[in-house]
């Protein structure tokens, strides 16, 4: 048995060239023959963590083209090896595997606990080169791309975290602390002219002009070197200012410059995975020499999200005044997408190039230190005759990217301009003729262009590893576009299209992650609505299958995880649904919907605080957005502040067709204050259209009005409806909640628990009710949730 208070006999290093070091540290595995595969499982568990990994995922990432029963006997034979060398001690849990700290650390896991901590010194020092950098696994391409992923990851949480230490000693007046972190920084990447002007700027703060400059030169000479560009303005304003500076000054009374190597080290670029936004430097020391572009207003997000509605969006123009080139800006870059023209060719084509759009603001939202607008906000101005420099302003970006794209049989034209909102002028253009095969190289090119004309350095490698669960097929993308039609979400038979449209771009390439992360939604979607051809619970596992093996697929898509962590949530892992949720939003920080996601969840683990936080994080990323907007609400009346969620909700009246969940957080609001006639009106015009939930409400509603008698007519309905479809056992139990039937309702509530329809979403209200009585306690907990 381990002595816990023993130290770990190995430590796992994985920054750099990996190996496994031995409690002298003596090499333990190297990385030639089968030790390959062991230490390829090791930093998975490492990066892991406390989670570890569960054994379907394991099978997935090393073996998943095998059989099950194949793929099984060689992760046990792997296992096995690996206890047979370091000690049985070593895993720390059967499922998920999870290793053994009290045995084996590892410098990835230290690094990790030591950013949530917020210890940003402790962590960088454990980074001492890229993730398993030279590292391979024959066969395994999927650790492959999970390795990348998680190599870019790294790289980004490092350099934001020596970005933050540099910042805070500047905020210190501890200049030559600061000197030592933007060293550190322009290391791991050189052609950033960010780090170089934070570098020249914290070398003038110590007095050290002469070095600063003999930076500055040799980061120009290394820009047009391998760049062939000049130097971002901002870098050459203080090239200026510090040639004028040392011809004033005698050099005898400048302490010398050290040399800076003139090569470029082979580091993994920096990801958007874990980049959080650049601190403001203003007030701090280095800001009186970074000339900064003017700061504009930040935009009240208050206007609601109906697509293509123009007097809205003129309203927006409006209220939103033009900013002035002498109002200050933020110093990390935004930029809106907007929605390309299609040009010529079949209507079906449209959904490509809404497509190439789309695609285009996901990999751009993943580049790091950029503020990208959310596809509902960006698609608002779709077919606008508005200026491009109007639109900017009232998004708040300092950037707009604009393009169209033909369709001609095989060949593809896309023409793209970056526009700087600032003075309308064009920053870069290009013309992209390419073979349709190849529209996923245009998405790429385009966003490495926008990022080196933004001076976000970044590399090929992160490129390929930020694609959308990408796949070679076309004709599989072109369906999966089709999928993702968000209208399909609005009827059980457009559901069930949209799982055909995946389900057949899965036949076309069986690997493309993005297609099964649709497929495990549209699952959850049938599973919400009538389902007569499976039992509830049968649909969810396949959504639970389906999500799995997008994540096993590719670990670095987004989509995937908040697939897997509402599929998680709908079969009450609870726990493990946060977690998949958390990530998602990790993965692609700018993406609305995850937030939202994470607002609902919050709110039902009863955590209102924390769902305003995101609630508002999504609105301030897509502020056209009806359900970022609503979501808003949503956690106000979690929050109790009714009012104001009743305010918010009024921006979505004139929506067409209504967002179901806006009249339920709104006549919710209207119960809390008692406002039982308020609270009726505000569902009955959804009541046919708006399904069984909207249903139970509105019959909950009505039995607390007083109106018992339509009440039971809807609760006859539902009953009927249980038996029909042997399900939907929690809509009854609502009802009955209403009449206060409490020995009904808790009968109902456990036969939700086992049919699987019970779910507490946008119910805060009717969960506050339930609560006063003793056995909500119990139900909480056969959920999964904690003790209050």
């Amino acid at each position: 048995m381990t002595d816990p208070l023993a130290p770990p006999r190995f430590r796992l290093r994985t920054f750099g060239p990996p190996a496994l070091l031995g409690a002298e540290d003596d090499t333990f595995l190297g990385t030639h023959g089968h030790h390959r595969r062991r230490l390829a499982l090791l930093a998975v568990l490492a990066a892991a963590g406390e989670r570890g990994r569960s054994r379907d995922q394991l099978l997935l990432l090393f073996w998943p083209d095998v059989t099950q029963s194949r793929a099984r006997h060689s992760l046990d034979q792997l296992l096995y090896a690996l206890r047979n060398s370091l000690g049985e001690a070593v895993f720390d849990g059967v499922n998920p595997v999870r290793l053994n700290e009290a045995m084996i650390t590892s410098d990835v896991g230290t690094f990790n606990a030591a950013l949530e901590r917020g210890e940003l010194e402790a962590a960088v020092e454990q980074y001492e080169g890229p993730f398993l950098d030279g590292f391979y696994v024959t066969d395994a391409p999927e650790f492959e791309q999970w390795m990348e992923a998680e190599r870019s990851r790294l790289a980004g949480s490092n350099a934001t975290a020596l970005e933050r230490l540099a910042r805070g000693a500047e905020d210190a007046n501890d200049h030559a602390t600061a000197v030592h972190y933007w060293r550190r920084l322009t290391d791991t990447d050189p052609l950033s002219s960010r780090n170089a002007a934070g570098l020249v700027g914290a070398l003038m703060n110590a007095g050290d002009n002469v070095g600063a400059l003999q930076y500055a030169n040799r980061h120009e000479a290394l820009v047009a070197q391998e760049l062939g560009m000049s130097v971002d303005p901002a870098v050459a304003s203080l090239v200026a200012e510090l040639r004028a500076k040392t011809q004033a000054e005698p050099p005898a009374s400048v302490p010398p410059a050290p040399v800076m190597s003139a090569s470029v080290p082979d580091v993994a670029p920096s990801s958007a995975t874990d980049a959080a936004p650049a601190a403001d430097i203003h007030g701090s020391p280095i800001a009186r020499h970074i000339p900064l572009p003017a700061r504009r207003h930040r935009w009240a997000p208050w206007v609601f999200g109906a697509i293509g509605a123009i007097a809205l969006i003129a309203t927006v123009l409006w209220l939103r005044p033009v900013a002035s080139a002498g109002k200050e800006t933020a110093a990390i870059p935004s930029i809106a997408v907007l929605p390309f023209a299609a040009v010529g060719g079949a209507p079906q084509d449209a959904a490509l190039v809404d497509g190439l759009t789309e695609e285009l603001i996901a990999v751009l939202a993943r580049l790091g230190h950029l503020r990208v607008i959310a596809r509902t906000s960006a698609f608002a101005f779709k077919n606008s005759d508005i200026g491009v420099r109007r639109i900017a302003d009232s998004l708040g970006v300092t950037y707009v990217l604009e393009g169209s794209a033909q369709k001609a049989g095989s060949q593809l034209r896309v023409q793209v301009r970056l526009v700087d909102a600032r003075d309308g002028s064009t920053r870069w253009s290009e013309t992209y003729d390419r073979e349709l095969r190849d529209i996923f190289l245009v998405q790429s090119d385009i966003a490495g262009a926008v990022a080196r004309a933004l001076d976000l350095q970044i590399g090929t490698r992160t490129l390929a590893a930020i694609t959308r669960g990408s796949t070679s097929s076309v004709a599989a993308y072109e369906l999966y576009l089709r999928g993702n039609d968000p209208s399909l979400l609005r009827s059980d038979s457009g559901a069930r299209k949209g799982l055909e449209y995946f389900r057949q771009a899965i036949a076309l390439d069986s690997g493309y992650a993005a297609a099964y992360a649709g497929f495990a939604r549209m699952h959850m979607r049938i599973a919400a609505g009538d389902d007569a051809e499976m039992p509830r619970h049968e649909r969810l596992a396949l959504a639970e299958k389906a999500a799995l093996r997008a994540v096993s697929l590719n670990d670095s898509l987004g989509e995937a995880h908040a697939a897997l962590g509402l599929a998680r949530g709908e079969n009450y892992e609870i726990a493990s649904a946060e977690e998949e949720l958390k990530r998602a939003a990790l993965l692609e920080p700018t993406n609305a919907r995850f937030h939202e996601w994470l607002v609902q969840h919050y709110v039902l683990t009863a955590r209102p605080a924390e769902a305003l936080v995101e609630a508002r994080r999504a609105l301030e990323l897509d502020p056209l957005s009806a359900t970022s907007t609503a979501e808003v609400a949503h956690a106000l009346l979690a929050n109790d502040r009714c009012d104001e969620a009743l305010a918010q909700l009024g921006k979505l009246k004139a929506l067409r067709p209504p967002l179901l969940r806006a009249r339920h957080i709104a006549a919710q609001c209207y119960a809390r204050k008692q406002m039982w006639p308020a609270a009726i009106t505000e569902l009955q015009p959804t009541a046919v259209t708006g399904g069984p939930r909207t249903q139970a409400l509105l019959g909950y509603m009505l039995a607390r009005g007083g109106r018992t008698g339509e009440a039971r007519k809807i609760l006859a309905a539902l009953l009927d409806r249980a038996r029909r479809i042997k399900g939907g056992a929690f809509e009854v139990a609502i009802v009955h909640a209403g009449l206060r039937d409490n020995d009904q309702t808790f009968r109902w509530l456990e036969k939700a628990v086992d049919d699987r329809s019970l779910s507490f979403k946008w119910l805060v209200v009717v969960v506050e009710d339930l609560a006063t009585d003793s056995r909500f306690e119990q139900i909480r907990r056969r959920l999964g949730f904690q003790k209050r």
